[in-house]
């Protein structure tokens, strides 16, 4: 069966004979012809095979001309046509017989030798000069010259019982009247008149053009989380997030450029051992639950198959989980932004872990006497009760056994 599917596929003797008698070649024998054919049939197989290679090696869809031609290997496409501008080919007679040639442009050489010749390239040359000096560019032929109406504004600063002055990450051009707006949006947010704050806030959310500011902003409530952390100021730390969460609800601005400094800073709200100066009598934990919220909002809104930012940030949190030498604190932290992520989170994550949980809990606590501890100990029960057992029998199994 085989034999007779390769004499199917072969050319037939009547078809070479008709081919060589169109080029002038007549009275072919049987052999002859049957030797064309298989060599025909051969050509034919590799330039198709060698076609087929180019096509996977460029990642085409569809076979086309172009690797037809590269396959083939002659200067003149014989079995396909092609889409460039064809060679002109001209006739010369030697000794009776004709021979064609390509058609190649005639120069004159007059015309070659009376041009004049090209310019000698300059060498490489390397000049020093200032492109900044402290945050002013200075006015030189050097440098392009600044727009009268734009300028760059001054780091911004930083008021929490004292002056303190940031550092900016982001330089960036914006008018005098964008600087005014920022200047008056940021000293709102962080009023002591709630009312007035509210509504700054509240037109993070609403106010769709914020994005000449948002660079500005971003840089303002990173270095304002970094600022309340060291001090152990919760009241400003809550500020922060909640310019943050009411941003992250304005549909009119898009935050990816600026989320490999937020949620490092919004992480660091949750885990981080002491964010008040008075742990015991101030609600720390609702503003690590709220930090939580604010990271699961920003995973689940620029969450992508091309930044994997959800199981980066699973990844990280799970290693932070997995510590045995963490704190309480932290470990409630870990747990809220764990639960808040989703089911599937609690049910991969965190329900294999709540026996090392429970066991670290208690062993923290029996070789502890800090009242934090004892504290934060009551706070992981009830977060993971409330946030477990709802998922189903098996989490709620597991939430009872940490009781």
């Amino acid at each position: 069966m085989v034999e007779h599917a390769e004499e199917d596929n072969e050319l037939s003797s009547e078809s070479i004979k008709a081919i060589a008698e169109s080029v002038g070649v007549k009275d072919l024998n049987g052999d002859c012809t049957s030797y064309l054919a298989k060599q025909a049939l051969l050509q034919a197989r590799t330039i198709l095979r060698d076609a087929l290679k180019y096509k996977l090696m460029t990642h085409s869809v569809e076979l086309t001309t172009d690797h037809m031609e590269r396959a083939n290997k002659r200067p003149v496409p014989i079995y396909v046509s092609t889409t460039q501008k064809p060679r002109k080919y001209c006739m010369a007679t030697s000794r009776g017989r004709e021979i064609y040639g390509a058609q190649d442009e005639e120069i004159d050489l007059d015309t070659v030798l009376s041009a004049p010749p090209p310019k000698v390239p300059q060498d490489v040359q390397v000049k020093v000069h200032w492109l900044t000096i402290e945050g002013s560019t200075p006015t030189i032929p050097d440098n392009p010259p600044m727009e009268d109406d734009k300028l760059v504004i001054d780091a911004p600063v930083v008021s929490i019982d004292s002056v303190e002055t940031v550092n900016s990450v982001a330089p960036h051009e914006i008018s005098r009247e964008q600087q005014l707006y920022f200047k008056e949006l940021t000293t709102k947010c962080i009023s002591n008149d709630k009312q007035i704050r509210d509504e700054a806030v509240h037109s993070l959310s609403t106010d769709p053009g914020l994005a000449a500011v948002l660079p500005r902003l971003t840089v303002f409530i990173i270095e304002g989380i970094r600022v309340g952390l060291g001090d152990c100021k919760m009241y400003y730390i809550q500020y922060m997030l909640e310019m943050l969460d009411n941003l992250l609800q304005n549909k009119a601005i898009r935050l990816e450029k600026f989320l490999h400094d937020i949620i490092p800073s919004v992480i660091s709200c949750m885990v981080c051992t002491q964010i008040c100066g008075r742990p015991l009598e101030q609600d720390h934990w609702l503003v690590r639950g709220f930090a939580a919220r604010i990271l699961a909002g920003l995973v689940g809104s620029h969450n992508l198959g091309t930044n994997q930012i959800q199981s980066r940030v699973i990844k990280m949190l799970h290693h932070a989980l997995e510590k045995p030498n963490s704190g309480l604190v932290s470990t409630f932290g870990v747990l809220a932004g764990l639960c808040d992520l989703g089911s599937l989170t609690i049910s991969t994550i965190v329900l294999p872990e709540i026996r090392n949980i429970y066991r670290r809990v208690e062993l923290k606590c029996a070789t502890s006497q800090d009242p934090i501890d004892r504290h934060a100990k009551e706070r992981i029960k009830e977060l993971l009760v409330r946030k477990v057992c709802t998922r189903g029998s098996g989490a709620s199994s597991g939430a009872t056994q940490c009781r």
